[in-house]
């Protein structure tokens, strides 16, 4: 199927391992050229996912950048306009979320802290590129996000990701409500549990602190999702690329769950 994105440029935040990757790779095979942006720590992660993307025939240049930081925003998207001539005609926002915690255990300083980086990082993101998708009055913007921003799970530690990430739902609404008449979809998508490796790495530390065995606790959460599984990488940039295509273009201001049932809500 023929999603109408060939030769459009892709900006993927978080791009260099798991679902962030996956993506990427999905989308140098819908023939995108492909930028690949993720934290300089995982600069080696990076370059090798743009070696797979042109090792199988596609366009991909890399970029170690944090996103909470306005300037390393503009300096990654201002990579894609030296390697491929365009700034990015999509956009996918993928930041790390903050760390665990109740809320006596955490500070004020942990929220201003989380509500920054979660809010500010889609508000660089978003200034960096719209004013090129105005100009060809075409776009492509998705967020990548949690079902708890709507529905905390009372079960998981996780004050400060549920208030700070809350705030990006609205802000992408009004984005879409905003900018939808220059031809511009602006979405968010619920992520549920994920088999990636970073979401690996926080069921064994969870199961740590519950002192119960990673498998144990996997099987535990899973139990109140009605496919009863984790979902996979694939699963999820299917769903991205989706709303990034031609095809999705109807697509907007919408907070899409993308984790097999979990959420409860019938809307």
């Amino acid at each position: 199927m023929d999603l109408g994105i060939a030769g459009k440029v892709a900006f993927v935040s978080g791009g260099s391992m798991g679902m962030g990757r996956t993506t990427a790779e999905l989308f140098a095979r819908e023939g995108c050229r492909v930028v690949v942006a993720a934290l300089p720590e995982h600069k080696e992660s990076i370059d090798e996912t743009v070696g797979a993307i042109q090792a199988s025939g596609g366009e991909a240049v890399g970029v170690a950048a944090d996103l909470t930081k306005e300037d390393d925003v503009d300096r990654a998207v201002a990579t894609a306009e030296q390697a491929f001539g365009s700034r990015p005609d999509i956009a996918v926002a993928n930041v790390g979320g903050p760390g665990q915690g109740d809320f006596l255990t955490v500070t004020n300083d942990d929220f201003a802290n989380a509500v920054h980086d979660m809010t500010m990082s889609m508000v660089y993101l978003a200034r960096a590129v719209i004013p090129h998708m105005r100009e060809q009055r075409w776009g492509r913007i998705v967020a990548l996000n949690s079902g708890a921003a709507k529905e905390p799970p009372p079960e998981l530690p996780h004050i400060l990701a549920n208030t700070s990430r809350a705030s990006v739902i609205p802000l992408n609404k009004s984005l879409s409500n905003e900018f939808g008449r220059d031809g511009i979809t602006v979405n968010t998508i619920a992520t549920g549990y994920i088999a990636t490796a970073r979401m690996e790495g926080y069921y064994e530390k969870l199961a740590k602190t519950r002192g119960v065995s990673a498998e144990s606790l996997v099987e535990q959460l899973v139990s109140s999702v009605p496919l009863r599984r984790l979902g996979s990488p694939e699963e999820m940039a299917g769903v991205i690329v989706f709303l990034c295509s031609q095809l999705g273009g109807y697509v907007t201001g919408q907070f899409i769950a993308v984790d097999g049932g979990f959420h409860r809500s019938a809307w």
